[in-house]
């Protein structure tokens, strides 16, 4: 195809990668108060990122709480937790927002580079790459698992070239694995994408419409990568922890892990993804490539079943389903003219991704003006969520016995008081385990032994909010006493 000719000004003008980017950047940006203030689990990486790298050791049991003191707490998400702290060092909160801005917004640029790879359809890959986007965003937190997006996005990319039998390095599979498994546990999805990619070529071995070599070349990917994912602090153990947090009853008391409801708007996206997915397979019924029938199938099927596995079905689906509206539209001659205009002209630009880097700069410079200026961060904990008050009367009042604490503010309360303070749980549930969960939900509603489990763990106040079945009871009893109450928080101790 020829390239069109353009100015040589116009060179240097954004091509549709970059407006994607930028849209997406600012659009995380705008969401980085929602980002920030839906759990505390922020808290609890900044705590354990600042150990990191004040001590220059990684530590694999438990520092944070006094109710599982030294147990083992594998750190399989130690590497993000010291990037987010770097981030935070540089310019606190702001700088976190900023981070995990940069990391959604480049990983959604990566899946519109392998769309376009496959094929060169830019406005039709420019629009399903949004819709994922806005379908994953439900999900776009300052927490560890941003990084699996990013992964994801590679890891298909290069499983896809293996399909295909184009060039990439075997060695690009345990080098991304390594880093991965020492971001986040959601590494195990780059094995059930290999699993599929495996189930689509024995399917395809089946029915003699491939070559032996690229089974020979995933069992290598397989092999090495699974090595790839113990080299870790705590080795195995990352396999274990992930495997471990299978109760139903800590699952089905977290948002973001139960099934997704269809009646909330944000899902929305979500469902439209999944009827396109099911309208085009079926269109496309004699053409689809079994890998993609089995890795979209799998992750829809995780996506239905836990609402936080919905960004990884976004981000395997958009490239893929760019491709299958490509063949239905193959032969629409106004259609296939406009999209290599486009395609030609975006190939014509040499920018060098100028604007995605003086966006990221002025935002950058921006938050730092406003720091400077106000001395304040732009983001901050919201108080209507989180004991911020409360927090700022403990500093003034150190409490140095056993507290209770509600299971969301676990980690805002290592944030603003480790060392000095340990907490009695936070949000790592997988961590605590469901008797714990038991037992604090029996403390946190005053069910039958209540007082038992306060008594089992030497319990000398609480901080809980003040809205809550317990803090009604203990305000009530007369061994207890209201230390400090505001409108979202209160603390009771023992007389």
């Amino acid at each position: 195809m020829k390239q069109a000719k353009i100015p040589i000004f116009a060179r240097f003008l954004p091509r549709l990668r970059d407006i994607l980017f930028i849209a997406i950047f600012i659009g995380a940006l705008l969401d980085g108060s929602a980002m920030l203030n839906t759990d505390s689990d922020l808290g609890r990486h900044l705590t354990l990122g600042r150990i990191i790298l004040e001590t220059h050791q990684i530590p694999t049991r438990d520092l944070l709480s006094f109710t599982k003191p030294d147990q083992p707490r594998p750190p399989y998400e130690w590497l993000a937790q010291v990037l987010f702290t770097i981030a935070f060092r540089l310019l606190k909160l702001d700088g976190v927002v900023l981070f995990t801005a940069f990391v959604i917004a480049t990983s959604f640029l990566l899946v519109y580079a392998d769309a376009t790879h496959r094929s060169n359809a830019p406005i039709l890959t420019l629009t399903l790459t949004a819709w994922a986007a806005i379908a994953s965003s439900l999900h776009w937190l300052t927490r560890p698992h941003i990084f699996s997006f990013l992964f994801l996005a590679i890891w298909l990319h290069c499983l896809e070239r293996i399909r295909t039998n184009k060039p990439v390095s075997l060695w690009a599979f345990p080098a991304l694995m390594l880093i991965w498994a020492n971001m986040h546990g959601g590494f195990i999805f780059g094995f059930l994408a290999w699993l599929a990619y495996c189930a689509g070529w024995l399917w395809q071995v089946f029915r003699k419409q491939t070559r032996r070599a690229v089974g020979k070349r995933l069992l290598i990917i397989g092999s090495i990568s699974f090595i790839a994912s113990i080299a870790t602090p705590d080795l195995w153990h990352n396999w274990q922890a992930v495997f471990n947090n299978q109760s139903a009853f800590i699952l089905n008391r977290t948002i973001e892990t139960t099934p997704p409801n269809f009646r909330s708007p944000s899902i929305w996206p979500f469902a439209g993804l999944l009827v396109a997915t099911t309208l085009l397979a079926f269109l496309n019924r004699k053409r689809v490539v079994s890998s993609h029938f089995f890795l979209l199938a799998g992750l829809a099927a995780m996506g239905l079943a836990m609402a936080r596995n919905i960004p990884l079905f976004a981000i395997a689906a958009a490239p893929i389903l760019v491709e299958w509206t490509r063949q239905i539209f193959v032969n629409e001659n106004v259609w296939t003219r406009l999209e290599n205009g486009f395609s030609s002209i975006d190939a014509g630009i040499r920018n060098f991704f100028i604007w995605p880097i003086i966006v990221v700069i002025a935002a950058a410079a921006f938050l730092l003006f406003h720091k400077t200026k106000t001395q304040t961060t732009f983001f901050q904990f919201d108080p209507r969520f989180f004991p911020v008050q409360a927090a700022n009367w403990i500093e003034m009042h150190p409490m140095q016995e056993n507290v209770f604490n509600d299971f969301n503010w676990g980690g805002y309360l290592l944030y603003r008081l480790w060392p000095n303070q340990r907490v009695f749980i936070d949000s790592q549930s997988d961590f605590y385990g469901e008797g714990f969960l038991r037992q604090y939900e029996q403390v946190i509603t005053t069910s039958n032994g209540w007082e038992s489990v306060l008594n089992q763990y030497k319990i000398q106040w609480v901080i809980i909010p003040i809205n809550s079945p317990l803090a009604s009871t203990l305000a009530g009893m007369p061994e207890w006493q209201v230390a400090y109450s505001d409108q979202i928080a209160i603390i009771l101790s023992r007389k």
